[in-house]
């Protein structure tokens, strides 16, 4: 079975593929590209990224940013699945003769549980005979981004971007405005505030339609430079989802009685997830940036994040740049994240893994209450006085299992 679908990278991974923009530097003409390959234990997700990054002044007033991606996706993902590997068993009714739905002509007698989301004829035994395991997939995924930055009078910042990216079964559209106000002359203390809005649109191929969702995203944060050597941030952020927010591809089981009399007769299906149609989450960030030595700098970040779905999350990270010799820089990181469950969340290895007929259910992995732990460690060297090259290997375990690493390479030239 070969399916597509949206993958979306961890967001360690995405974390670790850039600086931290704490401390609001001067924009320097450029080109870079980079290249990241991605790489998940026990056959699952292969991804291979390749960005160009363009930079340009236009004097001293006007900064613009363009970005072109490309991805390929190949490899597994895990759902439910029948034994048969065809979502319908042959412990089905139809396979098996008699049965409390089917009577002595042969006629079939329980209830019609077929619908869109509902996969095979179900299962007369129990849930165990539906196995959690991979199903190939594919997809390629292209994208462009664009930002540009105007400084006013008194350098403050406003910041406009657009963006978009597109997949055979998923398009993203992305807009986001922001503006940077000093509060001082100097520039040592600022607030920033932004919002973005993001039109989705994913397609369901078992009804083979296109359903939409919405993303508006809110912050505003404050930013302090306390000496020469110690900045300071702070981060408040809202996020407000709408729309069908389930994933066409993710299944779970259901459990049905089937019997039209008083007498229970209960059958497991394979089902696509059901997932609520909205969640608002909203959480804060910290951050530092402080220069410990002439030749390190060292920073700590810090995330909370709560969400309606139950889900709520805390992330520590710390990493360090050190300047070495001829013009090499390391920096190591690591990161601890831990989450809970969203509340309709079950996992493939609970005791009770199945759902009633109409309970919002998800067994994605990704919702279940896990922590992890990533390693991430860089090397850049500017080779010369316009032209620089990055790396960075890193990996991250996942406590259900999962482990994966990912490797990046970039250049970047100085116009």
């Amino acid at each position: 079975m070969q399916l597509t679908k949206k993958i979306v990278l961890p967001l360690s991974v995405i974390a670790t593929t850039s600086t931290p923009t704490i401390l609001n530097a001067a924009a320097t003409d450029s080109i870079s590209l980079t290249h990241m390959a991605y790489r998940e234990s026990d056959d699952r997700i292969d991804i291979d990224f390749t960005l160009l990054d363009f930079k340009k002044d236009f004097g001293t007033d006007y900064s613009l940013g363009v970005s072109l991606s490309h991805d390929t996706i190949t490899g597994g993902t895990p759902v439910w699945d029948s034994i048969s590997g065809g979502s319908g068993g042959e412990t089905s009714d139809a396979s098996t003769g008699q049965s409390p739905c089917i009577d002595q002509s042969n006629n079939y007698i329980c209830k019609d549980t077929r619908t869109e989301n509902i996969v095979g004829d179900g299962q007369i035994v129990n849930a165990d005979d539906h196995a959690f395991r991979n199903i190939e997939i594919t997809d390629t995924r292209k994208a462009l981004s664009t930002n540009l930055t105007i400084r006013t009078k008194s350098r403050d910042e406003i910041s406009l971007g657009v963006a978009y990216s597109e997949e055979e079964d998923f398009a993203s559209k992305e807009a986001s405005v922001g503006y940077l106000y000093n509060l001082d002359a100097s520039r040592n203390r600022s607030i920033a505030v932004g919002v973005s809005m993001q039109g989705n649109e994913a397609k369901f191929y078992r009804t083979n339609d296109w359903k939409d969702f919405h993303i508006v995203n809110f912050q505003i944060g404050y930013t302090q430079t306390f000496t020469r050597k110690l900045v300071g941030q702070i981060n408040f952020f809202g996020i407000k989802q709408e729309g069908v927010l389930t994933n066409p591809y993710k299944t779970i089981i259901r459990r049905f009685d089937v019997s039209l009399n008083s007498t229970p007769y209960y059958k497991y299906y394979i089902s696509t997830e059901k997932r609520p149609d909205e969640k608002t989450a909203a959480g804060i960030t910290l951050n530092f940036t402080s220069k410990i030595f002439s030749n390190v700098a060292l920073q700590g970040h810090y995330r909370f994040y709560n969400d309606s779905w139950a889900i709520m999350s805390n992330t520590f990270t710390t990493n360090a740049y050190i300047d070495l010799w001829s013009g090499w820089t390391l920096a190591p990181l690591i990161r601890y994240y831990e989450q809970t469950a969203a509340s309709f969340h079950k996992s493939n290895i609970a005791q009770d893994f199945s759902f009633n007929e109409t309970d919002y259910g998800s067994a994605d992995q990704r919702l279940s209450a896990f922590d992890s732990v990533t390693y991430n460690l860089g090397l850049k060297k500017q080779i010369q006085k316009k032209l620089s090259v990055k790396g960075f290997v890193a990996s991250q375990h996942q406590s259900y299992g999962l482990s994966f690493i990912w490797v990046h390479l970039g250049v970047t030239y100085a116009l």
